[in-house]
C-alpha cells in the first residue's frame, strides 16, 4: 500500500493543561506562585573560553572567567507551611484511530480501517490501554515532580469510577505492581480500551496527583518558548493558567502531558530497556538519536506501507505482531501521514 497526498488522523488521547495548587486550611484551591529571582550565575561554559570544536583557546583575561553571568528567571518554590501539593488535569479519549479523518485515496482509507478492525478483533487496543494505563497511575506525566516523598494518583472516569494508587514512587513500568495497584490497572485498561475502540460514547476522566513535598522545595511546571531576549523580561519564563480567584498558579503545558502518556514504544528493538515516546522515527532524546532511523526499516512509514501484509498476518496466526502495535499507536497519536507528489 502506497500512502496517498493526504492523510490524516485526529488524535485519539486530548490532554488539557496540568494545574498545581494546594490547600489552604478550609480546602480552599490555593495557587503555586511564580518567584522571580535574579542571580549572578559563573560561568561554566564551554564557549566561554574556547571556539570551534577542537579546543581552540579564545584570546580571554583570567579574571574574564571570573565574572558573573546575570540572569533574571522566574522559578517556583512551596510555601512554608505546606506539606502537600496537587496538580490535575483532564483527558479525553475518542476512537479516532479506527478511521482515518481525512484520506484522498478509498483503497488507503479500506486497508487501514480493516487494519484497525481486525487489531480490534484481537483485542489489540487493550495491550495500548494497559500502557496508557500505566503512565497515568504511574504518574510519569509529572516529570521531574515524581521524585518527591510520597504520590498518591487518583483518577475519576466518565462512568464514575474512581480509582486510586498509593504510594506510586515504589512503582515502576516494569516492576512489580501490589495487589491493589494492580487491580486499579486493570480496571483503567478495561476502561481505555472501550474508550479507544468505541466511537458510540464519549470518554473523559480527571486525573489527580497528591505530592508530598518538603517546605521550600522547588517545584518543575512547564516553560514557555521564548523567540526573543527583552530587556527587563526573565530569560526563563514558566507556564500558568489562571484560577477562578484570578490568581495565576504554575502548570504543565497539554503537550507535555501527552509526551507522558505517550510514553509506551519500546517495541523499538528486541532488548529495548526504556519505553520511548510514540514517534514515527523513534526520537529517543536522552541519546539524541533516532532508534527506528530509515536504515533499519522499522519507522513508521516503511512499516505502514505493508498494511495488507500485516492483516494477512494476523488473520493467518490471529496474533499481533509488535509493529502493529506500534503503527496503531502511531495513528492513536495522529497526525499527518500523507507523501509529497511525486515530481
Amino acid at each position: 500500500m502506497e500512502l496517498c497526498t493526504q492523510l490524516n488522523y485526529v488524535r485519539s488521547l486530548s490532554a488539557g493543561k496540568a494545574y498545581f495548587y494546594h490547600l489552604s486550611k478550609s480546602g480552599e484551591m490555593c495557587p503555586l506562585e511564580i518567584d522571580r529571582t535574579r542571580l549572578r550565575a559563573p560561568k561554566g561554559g564551554y564557549a566561554e573560553a574556547y571556539k570551534g570544536g577542537k579546543f581552540v583557546e579564545k584570546n580571554v583575561a583570567p579574571q574574564d572567567l571570573a565574572y558573573s553571568n546575570p540572569q533574571f528567571i522566574e522559578e517556583c518554590y512551596v510555601k512554608p507551611g505546606v506539606d502537600d501539593i496537587y496538580c490535575a488535569f483532564p483527558l479525553r479519549i475518542r476512537a479516532n484511530s479506527l478511521t482515518p479523518d481525512t484520506c484522498s485515496d478509498d483503497e488507503v482509507r479500506s486497508k487501514l480501517s480493516l487494519l484497525a478492525k481486525t487489531y480490534e478483533e484481537l483485542n489489540g487496543y487493550q495491550e495500548l490501554a494497559f500502557r496508557y494505563a500505566k503512565n497515568i497511575l504511574l504518574g510519569t506525566w509529572l516529570w521531574r515532580n515524581r521524585e518527591c516523598r510520597k504520590l498518591s494518583i487518583e483518577v475519576t472516569t466518565s462512568d464514575s469510577q474512581t480509582l486510586i494508587v498509593e504510594n506510586a514512587t515504589r512503582l515502576s513500568w516494569y516492576g512489580h505492581w501490589d495487589e491493589a495497584s494492580a487491580e486499579c490497572l486493570e480496571k483503567l485498561t478495561a476502561y481505555l480500551t472501550r474508550a479507544l475502540s468505541d466511537p458510540t460514547e464519549y470518554f473523559y476522566m480527571d486525573v489527580k496527583a497528591k505530592i508530598g513535598v518538603g517546605w521550600g522545595e522547588e517545584v518543575y511546571p512547564s516553560q514557555e518558548f521564548l523567540d526573543d531576549r527583552e530587556d527587563g523580561v526573565p530569560t526563563k519564563q514558566l507556564a500558568t493558567v489562571e484560577l477562578l480567584t484570578g490568581e495565576e498558579t504554575v502548570a504543565f503545558h497539554g503537550q507535555k502531558i501527552g509526551a507522558a502518556l505517550q510514553s509506551i514504544d519500546d517495541w523499538w528493538h528486541e532488548e529495548a530497556d526504556k519505553p520511548l515516546r510514540v514517534n514515527e522515527y523513534g526520537a529517543d532524546r536522552e541519546y539524541v538519536i533516532a532508534r527506528r532511523h530509515v536504515s533499519h526499516g522499522n519507522d513508521f512509514y516503511q512499516l505502514v506501507r505493508n498494511t495488507e501484509s500485516w492483516i494477512e498476518t494476523m488473520k493467518a496466526s490471529q496474533t499481533i505482531p509488535n509493529d502493529v502495535h506500534f503503527i496503531m499507536s502511531v495513528l492513536i497519536k495522529g497526525g499527518l501521514f500523507n507523501c509529497s507528489k511525486a515530481k
